[in-house]
């Protein structure tokens, strides 16, 4: 990757947005407004599906540096697997697997039948060769209980929106996985959340909004949008104390490397 001339440590000009869902009907009444201001403003942002509308959305709206993970969220993760027999043209014209994972929190869907589709769906992405994108509210022994049994994994694994502390993080990172930090990071009381960013290694690192989720603390209560990852950034910086032009780079080789795409900037 080329180096940017970018001295003040408080700028960046490309930002990642490594978790969106900007196909969400929260968006349907600004949407084409909002995508220009994000590709003005973002290097490049990750679209990840929930279920098999928003999965072809996001393949339909991307662009072709706009990685797309397809699956389904465990709060939709009911009645029979054969649901994911129609994605599987989607499996192989996505870059991830993802949103998969565990719920305790907010789902309605029983744990057992939400760990049915979390396996099936990581066995998917194991055969062909997807990354894995990770949900876990309150889940976490769970998920990795999960993925233990497979073993070493092959694909780049990704726990975003990680909401948990240094011992949580630690036991990922063992795993090589690569954990991804929202705008709940700036949060006042998040201070075991920022604990745990200050810990993982910069290779391991992803930084994200979950629009139209988790807006940052300065827009907090109202909707969210990938331009807001810059409030994620600053806050990171903060926490890491490193110049911003070098978390951008790092940022921008993680992502890409997750989602096997090429990223250009001048």
């Amino acid at each position: 990757m080329s180096d940017n001339n970018m001295s003040d440590q408080h700028s960046c000009s490309y930002y990642i947005d490594s978790h969106a869902h900007l196909q969400d009907p929260a968006y349907d009444d600004d949407r084409e407004d909002v995508l220009e201001k994000v590709r003005g403003e973002l290097l490049s942002f990750a679209w990840v599906g929930y279920d098999i509308e928003s999965s072809q959305k996001a393949l339909q709206l991307r662009h072709p540096q706009e990685p797309v993970a397809v699956g389904v969220h465990p709060h939709n993760a009911t009645g029979s697997l054969d649901v994911l027999k129609q994605y599987e043209n989607m499996y192989q014209e996505a870059n991830a697997v993802g949103e998969i994972g565990l719920d305790t929190v907010r789902s309605e869907t029983a744990l057992e039948d939400q760990l049915v589709w979390f396996r099936r769906q990581v066995e998917i992405a194991l055969y062909f060769g997807k990354p894995i994108v990770i949900h876990e509210r309150e889940a976490f022994p769970y998920v990795m209980e999960v993925l233990n049994k497979y073993g070493s994994i092959p694909v780049p694994v990704v726990l975003h929106c990680f909401s948990h502390g240094p011992n949580e993080a630690l036991e990922a990172l063992k795993k090589d996985f690569f954990i991804s930090f929202a705008g709940n990071i700036t949060y006042p009381k998040a201070d075991s959340l920022r604990s745990a960013l200050k810990m993982v290694p910069l290779d391991h690192l992803l930084l994200e909004t979950d629009s139209p989720y988790l807006p940052p603390q300065v827009i907090r209560g109202k909707r969210n949008d990938p331009t807001y990852v810059k409030e994620v950034y600053k806050k990171a910086v903060e926490v890491t104390d490193m110049p911003m032009d070098e978390l951008c780079q790092v940022i921008c080789r993680n992502f890409a490397h997750v989602f096997g795409i090429s990223l250009t900037f001048s």
